[in-house]
């Protein structure tokens, strides 16, 4: 690892723990006082410093290791990285599905970075599946602790993970654990609305205060004037039905998903199309070569063959797999 890893582990002890705690810890960990940032160290100096971390504050490495995801991505922000996982994405979603794009953007200058894989899947009703590939065994209670961390500074949310299933696979590059998790997220600011509106509640003038503020904001909603002050106008909703619109109005654009709209039939001629697109490959579910760019056709002219398969001439780099029917339908949303 890359001794941007270490210092990190450095800074979290030294931060929770004291200057002299560390110092104990690398001594028994056999391990030099600091490290050089962009130097690659091979892994057992941070297995050591775990395992040791472990027997000093007598915890569990699920402990330490999450305690560790939470501070590295404190840790990846100071060191001014912040502006650049911002723009990962506006949910969380989209924000972990980004991560390996990002690996390999920072992989330009971390050149020997072995970075872990992550990716989303999608299910019915709350919640998501994460999938977690990694050449390094034992890591993965990492993950929940960055999660965690940036769902509540990035997109105010409360997460909880679960472990659903734990395996190894054999890969391109060889064996990798794969670790699913379920992930299921929460607003905390639909919370925190709900509960000042119960604080609110108690409180008649901070209630009328309360309902004049929000008729100011959404003027588009009606409301009666506050209680003691006359009857509701015709049509009026009651003081809390609007108190309770402008919640719903909240929680239903945290929900909204884009669904886009798709045409009957492509209204482009088939030359057009291969033409502004020059660098396009469309093939089926046995990777037969169904329709190339024309450009793509002059850097490799055995694509003009009829029926031949995409894996001959080409490899996945990113997510590391094999082309195959079964792992391009299942990773379709990464390549």
């Amino acid at each position: 690892m890359y001794g941007f890893i270490n210092t990190c582990l450095k800074s979290l002890v030294t931060e929770k723990f004291g200057e002299e705690t560390w110092e104990k810890l690398s001594s028994l960990a056999e391990v030099q006082d600091t490290f050089m940032t962009y130097e690659v160290y091979d892994d057992t100096v941070t297995l050591r410093l775990v395992k040791e971390a472990c027997s000093m504050l007598d915890v569990s490495p699920e402990v330490v290791l999450k305690l560790f995801g939470e501070h590295f991505f404190s840790f990846c922000k100071q060191a001014g990285y912040d502006t650049m996982l911002r723009t990962l994405g506006g949910n969380l979603t989209e924000f972990i599905e980004n991560l390996d794009a990002l690996h390999s953007y920072l992989a330009l200058s971390y050149q020997e970075m072995n970075a872990p894989s992550f990716r989303v899947e999608k299910i019915e009703g709350d919640g998501m599946l994460l999938h977690y590939y990694s050449d390094r065994k034992g890591l993965y209670h990492i993950v929940p602790g960055i999660i965690e961390a940036v769902a509540k500074d990035f997109f105010d949310s409360e997460v909880t993970m679960t472990i659903l299933n734990q395996s190894e696979e054999d890969e391109r590059t060889g064996k990798k654990e794969h670790v699913v998790f379920l992930v299921k997220q929460q607003k905390r600011s639909a919370a925190l609305v709900v509960e000042k509106g119960q604080r609110r509640a108690k409180d008649p003038q901070q209630q009328a205060d309360a309902f004049k503020g929000m008729q100011g904001r959404c003027p588009g909603l009606s409301g009666p004037p506050p209680s003691g002050q006359g009857p509701l106008p015709r049509g009026a909703r009651s003081h809390w039905g609007l108190v309770r619109s402008v919640v719903l109005w909240g929680k239903e654009n945290l929900r909204y998903t884009f669904t886009p709209s798709y045409p009957d039939k492509l209204w482009m001629e088939e030359k057009a199309f291969c033409n502004s697109f020059p660098f396009h490959i469309v093939f089926d579910q046995d990777l037969k070569v169904k329709q190339t760019g024309v450009n793509i056709q002059k850097f490799v002219p055995g694509l003009q063959t009829k029926d031949i398969r995409i894996d001959e001439y080409f490899t996945i780099v990113h997510p590391q797999v094999r082309p195959s029917r079964e792992e391009v339908t299942t990773l379709k949303a990464e390549l």
